[in-house]
């Protein structure tokens, strides 16, 4: 998406992130949501707003594509999703 040239919203990513997603993702290998191997590692709380969560193992969930965009985001990348763990958990407790 051309208008989303910078997705960070002007934060600087941490050298270290590569790092901690890398960990994260072999710990955490399939989306949350769906079961499905899972290549995307959701900030709960943004990036932009909140640098200093950036690496926090707490702040992470690995989602697959689709839930990333419809559950991380509602939809639209602008939108934030920071109860998405409160989601997760009342979508895997449906009957």
């Amino acid at each position: 998406m051309w208008f989303f040239k910078d997705r960070l919203f002007g934060a600087v990513r941490s050298p270290a992130w590569k790092h901690v997603r890398g960990i994260y993702i072999i710990d955490h290998p399939k989306c949350e949501i769906c079961g499905k191997k899972g290549k995307e590692v959701h900030h709960i709380h943004p990036v932009h707003l909140y640098p200093e969560e950036e690496l926090n193992l707490d702040n992470l969930v690995t989602l697959c594509r689709r839930h990333h965009f419809e559950w991380g985001h509602f939809f639209d990348w602008r939108s934030l999703n920071e109860n998405i763990k409160d989601d997760i958990q009342r979508i895997k407790n449906k009957p």
